[in-house]
């Protein structure tokens, strides 16, 4: 029992390292339109790369308590959903410590907690088998998926129920309430489908002679492409995020697969994107969970 309780100790280290890698990872990815890198700060002013890094380093105990408590869970996934939320609070009142207040990593601390938690459970099995790390491929891929969607089911009801009660609403809130937009809370409750149909089989037939921050960007922005992204949408309405859905659709037309030719048209669309006050930090959040299932299943 106590190598077992020793194994799933480890096994959570190692998944809140890819945790912290990933976010890590997307922080000084350059350049990234509208949003903080190691070059600029994009359309925020409140922070830089160096606000990210310090969040960045205030992140990993909750990593290992989301991973921990998943390995060592019985209950039901709905009930995990509900355990983990405690974790997840403690870790963002670690981030405003480290950053002064300035919401950094706000939406993809609920992110990951999900997928740490949800990867320790579906690991839970392997921990009696005579293994230094578990096995990932495409079964364990589908379960963790599915266990992801079971553990956030009826989030958007019971998260929205009696908004006409409260007299303070946060930013997703007020877009439910106006658009229908369902954020973050909607992506996963649906069991986050873009990463599992679309970005992660993309991931698999990328060239990997490509250099690796080539690949991130064009990963990044085929969710730009894509995504219903909350924050584009709080900052300029529905057309803003029309607007780099349209410009992200554009890029990946023109250059098809991005070349170091290609960082040059993003560095315009910077220009543009600060110009108009944009910042698609929804797409750059599920980098971040590319990133880390990538290194999950040992695609990077």
């Amino acid at each position: 029992m106590e190598i077992k309780k020793e194994k799933a100790q480890k096994w959570a280290r190692q998944l809140a390292i890819y945790a912290q890698q990933a976010v890590l990872y997307e922080a000084i990815l350059f350049p990234k339109p509208g949003l903080v890198d190691a070059q600029n700060s994009g359309s925020h002013t409140d922070m830089n790369i160096y606000t990210f890094l310090n969040s960045s380093t205030g992140l990993g105990k909750g990593f290992y308590e989301f991973a921990l408590r998943g390995l060592n869970w019985r209950g039901e996934a709905k009930q995990l959903f509900q355990a983990i939320r405690p974790i997840g609070m403690a870790a963002e009142k670690e981030m405003f410590k480290e950053t002064k207040g300035v919401n950094t990593h706000k939406g993809i601390i609920f992110s990951l907690g999900i997928f740490l938690a949800a990867a320790g459970k579906v690991f839970q099995p392997q921990l009696s088998e005579e293994k230094k790390w578990p096995t990932i491929g495409p079964k364990e891929r589908e379960m963790l998926f599915s266990y992801v969607k079971k553990m956030t089911a009826g989030l958007v009801s019971d998260d929205f129920k009696n908004l006409h009660l409260k007299n303070q609403l946060t930013h997703g809130e007020k877009l439910y309430l106006k658009y229908g937009f369902t954020g973050i809370r909607g992506e996963a409750e649906a069991g986050y489908p873009i990463l599992q149909q679309r970005i992660l089989p993309m991931i698999e037939k990328q060239d990997k002679n490509q250099a690796f921050h080539l690949q991130l960007l064009e990963i990044l922005f085929y969710l730009m492409a894509t995504v219903e992204d909350s924050n584009l949408v709080h900052r300029g309405g529905i057309d803003a995020l029309l607007f780099v859905q349209e410009k992200a659709k554009n890029l990946i037309k023109e250059e098809k697969t991005f070349t170091s030719t290609t960082i040059f048209k993003i560095e315009q669309l910077n220009e543009l994107f600060v110009e108009k006050n944009l910042s698609p930090g929804g797409s750059a959040d599920l980098l971040i969970l590319v990133i880390f299932l990538g290194k999950l299943e040992t695609l990077f």
